[in-house]
């Protein structure tokens, strides 16, 4: 037997689940995808077109997925107890960071989308750093 193949599309695809994608026109920098009321997680999109950051983040108490989906991202992570003591990654692969992990996101593309997945419900702490920190390659 042969099976017609089909572009996945928010509208083709509805009827199984979701597309992870910005919806058409949507303006803003962070779309929640998909979330559970039965288990307390959210499926999200994240776009953004910075270049140097003063700022990076955690979540004490959540995990959280960071999947490349277009444009070229950089993950700066630092362990919880020295913010200031960051390494930059090429986010060439999907990664899961650790509660508690300092980071932030440079686009070296004009801009960058990821998927993230984390808690429903996300503490976030912010930590601001001494000078700007941009990034480049060798």
């Amino acid at each position: 037997m042969a099976v017609k193949l089909e572009s996945v599309s928010a509208e083709a695809f509805a009827p199984f689940g979701s597309v992870i994608e910005f919806p058409k026109d949507f303006e803003d920098i962070f779309y929640i995808v998909e979330t559970d009321p039965q288990n307390p997680w959210r499926v999200a999109v994240f776009r953004y077109r910075n270049k140097e950051i003063q700022t990076i983040e955690c979540h004490p108490t959540s995990k959280e997925t960071f999947e490349p989906l277009e444009g070229v991202t950089v993950l700066l992570v630092a362990e919880h107890d020295t913010p200031d003591d960051f390494r930059a990654f090429i986010l060439d692969k999907p990664i899961c960071l650790k509660k508690g992990v300092w980071h932030q996101t440079l686009s070296l593309t004009d801009e960058a989308v990821v998927k993230i997945t984390e808690n429903l419900e996300v503490e976030s702490v912010f930590h601001e750093l001494a000078n700007p920190v941009s990034v480049y390659l060798m």
